[in-house]
C-alpha cells in the first residue's frame, strides 16, 4: 500500500503521540509498540499486548513476511490513559 505525504505524515503524528506512553484510549492501557517503526510489516502505530516475557509477539504483514521487531523488546513504555486537566 502506497501513501500520500499528507497520510504519512499523519500516520508519523499518530505514533508520536503514542510513544509519549500516553492514550485517550481505555482499551490501549499496557499496549506497546513494536519498535521496528515504519518498517513494522503490521503498521508503524499498531498495538501489542507484550508477551509474558515482556517482548512482543510474532507478527506479520500481509503478505507473511515477519516483522524484524517480532519478539523483540519495546522501546515505548506501555501505555497509560493520558491524565486529565
Amino acid at each position: 500500500m502506497t501513501y500520500t505525504h499528507e497520510q504519512t505524515d499523519i500516520e508519523q503524528k499518530m505514533r508520536a503521540s503514542l510513544e509519549t506512553g500516553f492514550t485517550d484510549q481505555e482499551w490501549a492501557v499496557g499496549y506497546v509498540l513494536c519498535p521496528a517503526r515504519e518498517k513494522c510489516t503490521a503498521g508503524m502505530r499498531t498495538l501489542f499486548k507484550p508477551l509474558k516475557n515482556g517482548r512482543l509477539p510474532m507478527h506479520r504483514g500481509w503478505l507473511g513476511e515477519a516483522c524484524r521487531g517480532a519478539r523483540q523488546e519495546p522501546t515505548t513504555p506501555p501505555l497509560q490513559l493520558r491524565p486529565t486537566p
